[in-house]
């Protein structure tokens, strides 16, 4: 991505040993500092729990919210639930360690000060977006577009090839 500077990160030099609640909100600013196509705003909560030990952490991320996208069906911006876990184990080592292709597994070298949680909360709110990004009930939709996309399928199903007439039963038998 090209930043020099992760701006969520885990300070892992100044903290003991021990347990750490924080919770993070996310909003247009880090959308627009990621630079997350398809996605206009946003309002997320992040609870992150994180526990330090000598050589291997523990992170887990929780994030709830929602994000403003634009309806696959009649194109309006909404704002889509979301909702999105994550167990990490975070190793002491070295990237050519047997760990470091793991899913849940992040390897960082011994003498890394901090961990930087950016790119691990852009893909979790991408790959908590559905396939089909639409408003939750039709009746929200822009009714503009849904009064032309039913008259656009009415006219396509009225308009059929006679020669191929004969074939539509062929399969209700």
């Amino acid at each position: 991505m090209g930043r020099t500077k992760d701006v969520h990160t885990i300070p892992l030099q100044t903290l003991k040993e021990g347990v750490y609640d924080e919770v993070l909100n996310l909003g247009k600013a880090f959308i627009e500092e990621q630079q997350m196509e398809g996605i206009f705003d946003a309002d997320l909560r992040v609870d992150i729990h994180f526990v330090k030990q000598q050589d291997l952490h523990t992170l887990s991320l929780k994030m709830k919210g929602t994000i403003s996208v634009e309806c696959d069906r009649c194109l309006d911006i909404f704002a889509l639930p979301i909702e999105s876990e994550q167990e990490l184990i975070v190793k002491l080592g070295e990237d050519d360690d047997e760990l470091a292709d793991a899913d849940n597994i992040i390897v960082i070298p011994p003498d890394e000060t901090e961990i930087g949680i950016s790119s691990i909360l852009y893909e979790m709110i991408m790959l908590a977006i559905p396939l089909k990004k639409v408003h939750p009930n039709e009746k929200d939709c822009n009714s503009d577009v849904i009064s032309y996309l039913k008259q656009s399928k009415k006219t396509k199903e009225e308009k059929t090839d006679p020669r191929w007439d004969s074939l539509k039963n062929m399969f209700k038998n």
